[in-house]
């Protein structure tokens, strides 16, 4: 489905078997918290399928200071600012996955990705994590979208069961694709009888087909740990090694002028 040659983020794509950090995007609805059950859920499914799944909640602000001592998780700005923040992904005693705020961190990466592009931002993300964590990265489409600059990446789109959540997500599918991103549909079930889940969900995929050319893919509930596993983003790797290993031939290729150092990617 993700051919090297076809899609532009294959060589992005996360490994399941190698199981390195990886990042999936999720944008979060006008009511965050009715789809935060939906990261659960999906929390839930990719530790069934081996993973570790991490969450980094973009509509929570976090401290302007962090006192370690107190068992309370870093803050996503503290993690990028801070090297000695590694190996994250275990959650603390108590808690089945590890919850971190990240609107100011998000933005650090906007600019990071900016100035230095997509590839540069993801990797700058998924640095403090450990092998095995899969994050995902919850926020308001117009938060996530300045981070998609060459990604091709595949972002989450809950669609709730309330007529007035076709504007919310069909708003996210315009702002993303605009960004250059592949939103995909992920309708969250309801007990309601009456909710009319499929209604809206023909609504979005119908204005989006109209207005914006733009054919939607949408992942149901019994299938979104494994999409994910196959969508998520993994580390860039540098442009000058070859199996993890430094690579002569390639040395030149991370340098813009002479003189100049070569880009990081992991």
């Amino acid at each position: 489905m993700f051919e090297v040659g076809f899609d532009q983020a294959a060589g992005l794509r996360a490994d399941p078997v190698r199981g390195g950090p990886a990042m999936m995007p999720v944008a979060s609805p006008a009511q965050p918290a009715r789809a935060y059950e939906m990261l659960c859920t999906l929390a839930v499914h990719l530790k069934a399928l081996g993973r570790v799944p991490v969450i980094i909640d973009g509509t929570a602000i976090e401290n302007t200071e962090r006192h370690p001592g107190d068992g309370s998780p870093p803050g996503l700005l503290h993690a990028l600012l801070d090297p000695s923040i590694s190996g994250l992904c275990r959650p603390s005693e108590g808690h089945e996955w590890l919850v971190m705020p990240g609107a100011l961190g998000l933005k650090a990466l906007q600019q990071t990705a900016r100035t230095a592009g997509g590839t540069v931002a993801l990797s700058r993300l998924l640095a403090p994590f450990a092998a095995g964590g899969l994050v995902l990265l919850f926020a308001p489409p117009q938060e996530l979208s300045p981070l998609f600059s060459g990604l091709a990446a595949r972002v989450l789109v809950p669609v709730l069961s309330q007529p007035q959540s076709s504007i919310d997500a069909y708003g996210a599918l315009k702002l993303l694709s605009m960004a250059g991103a592949t939103p995909v549909l992920a309708p969250m079930e309801s007990d309601d009888p009456e909710a009319p889940l499929q209604q809206v969900l023909n609504t979005v995929a119908d204005c989006a087909q109209r207005h914006l050319k733009l054919e939607v893919e949408t992942w149901t509930e019994p299938v979104w740990g494994q999409c994910v596993l196959e969508s998520a983003l993994g580390r860039p790797v540098r442009l000058d090694t070859f199996h993890g290993l430094r690579d002569p031939r390639f040395a030149g290729l991370g340098r813009t002028r002479p003189g100049a150092l070569p880009t990081l990617w992991s």
